[in-house]
């Protein structure tokens, strides 16, 4: 009894000596590398209803997260201003590719902070290979890669493989894939469905594919992307941004919705375009309009507001 109350006196003055010890004046630096997730995939796929469903999830988690549209005019940023995540917005390029030295710079300042991010979720391009992503966070030793999500359009998937000028951009973005997120699962049959997962599972073997709607991804498995299955080495980056084009149109405001048919349907090899755009019987109001493809959806974001992106159509095609 008198060792057990010796040591009990011991370890209650070694408790007291920790709390009354000088607390520094200078706020630590964090010592556990901020995990990085990346959401990746093709022009259109779906990663932003992804991602916004990711930030509006009840996880409890404090995140960051990088956007990045190819152009000047940053219209995923616009799409998740409503959520309190972070944002921190890169354009004028691919985040992916002609990016790499601004990414680090602003991933490890987010990282190193006093108070850093739990986790930080990255955006990338449309048109960029999620590789490039992966080999600039690895560089970087307060940060750790927490996955690879590569969102695929089961509408869309069949054909951007048969089309060359994108089939093989595609195949990279499920090489660089921990875990394969087929969208819009409602919009095929069932039997289309079970058959695109199969398809899925041989492009990207020994990792899990998951039919997701609505973006609707657990964020516990979103978050924990590299643990879900492990993937084979995907091989150094490519540069991919030469075999796309992208502009910015300039909208009228207000425009008549037959005008804006005629102008996206009148554009060559179009791949994707999105934009906010205010419509002549809709004055004042602020719409996004969304073509992948020929696929077109036109959505009511509310009144419009002092300092709202409107009037400007992103628009990328095959070079």
């Amino acid at each position: 009894m008198a060792d057990a109350l010796t040591r009990l006196a011991g370890e209650w003055d070694a408790l007291v000596s920790s709390i009354q010890a000088p607390v520094s004046a200078e706020p630590a630096l964090a010592t556990t590398a901020v995990p990085v997730t990346v959401i990746g995939g093709f022009l259109g796929a779906g990663k932003t209803t992804l991602l916004r469903h990711l930030l509006e999830a009840d996880h409890g988690l404090g995140l960051s997260v990088v956007v990045n549209d190819l152009g000047e005019v940053n219209i995923d940023a616009a799409l998740i201003a409503g959520t309190d995540a972070e944002r921190v917005e890169l354009s004028n390029g691919c985040s992916c590719c002609t990016l790499g030295p601004d990414l680090a710079r602003t991933l490890t300042n987010l990282a190193v902070r006093s108070h850093p991010p739990d986790a930080i979720v990255i955006e990338a391009s449309g048109i960029g290979d999620p590789t490039s992503i992966a080999t600039v966070v690895g560089g970087e030793p307060a940060l750790t890669l927490d996955g690879i999500i590569t969102v695929v359009d089961a509408t869309s998937v069949r054909a951007r493989r048969a089309t060359p000028a994108v089939a093989d951009l595609v195949q990279r973005q499920l090489d660089a894939a921990h875990l394969v997120v087929l969208s819009r699962p409602d919009l095929v049959s069932s039997s289309e469905r079970d058959e695109l997962i199969d398809l899925l599972a041989e492009l990207a073997p020994g990792r899990p594919v998951l039919a997701v709607e609505n973006g609707r991804l657990d964020p516990a498995i979103a978050l924990s992307a590299a643990v879900q299955g492990a993937r084979p080495d995907p091989g150094p980056a490519r540069s991919t941004t030469e075999s796309f084009a992208t502009s910015i149109i300039d909208l009228a405001r207000p425009m008549g919705r037959n005008d804006l048919v005629a102008l996206v349907e009148g554009l060559d090899g179009l791949l994707r375009a999105k934009g906010f755009v205010e419509l002549a019987d809709a004055p004042g109001r602020r719409h996004l309009i969304q073509v992948v493809g020929r696929a077109w959806s036109i959505e009511d974001y509310g009144p419009l507001a002092p300092g709202d992106l409107v009037g400007q159509l992103v628009v990328i095609s095959a070079s």
